[in-house]
């Protein structure tokens, strides 16, 4: 047997997810050593964490996924998105009602902060590992 080597979209794939992963340890470790003193602080930053690695990978493997169809293309960016933005709204309802000791640790700022932050290395990943045509469309003006 052959290994094959993984395509470009595969390799983007992963450094894509390496990228988040990377971006999220250090918002948490930030987090952690700007802590409040509570000792609650850790399990918020933990909190905070999960869920938005949840919301962030689950979205950015949902965009990754090119179907021919355009009309299955939106439909994978629209559940990018939902994949993105759900987890962490859950959590913050739940933070809302039963986490209440979570939300007085400052996990309600944490999971906006991780999220907006998480947020922009995606679009960033976007622009930066979007696959690039190897020549202009045949109706491109010249």
């Amino acid at each position: 047997m052959t290994a094959q080597t993984p395509g470009p979209m595969a390799r983007g794939t992963l450094l894509g997810v390496a990228t988040l992963v990377v971006a999220l340890a250090a918002a948490a470790g930030i987090a952690l050593a700007c802590g409040t003193g509570d000792p609650r602080w850790p399990r918020a930053v933990a909190f905070a964490t999960f869920i938005t690695a949840v919301g962030s990978l689950g979205g950015w493997l949902a965009a990754r996924v090119t179907p021919a169809n355009p009309a299955m293309a939106v439909a994978c960016g629209l559940g990018a998105t939902v994949l993105r933005t759900i987890p962490p709204l859950a959590g913050l309802a739940w933070l809302a009602g039963r986490g209440a000791h979570l939300r007085e640790a400052g996990a309600g700022g944490l999971l906006v902060g991780f999220y907006l932050a998480l947020l922009a290395t995606a679009i960033l990943l976007h622009i930066m590992v979007a696959p690039m045509p190897s020549s202009p469309p045949h109706d491109a003006p010249r």
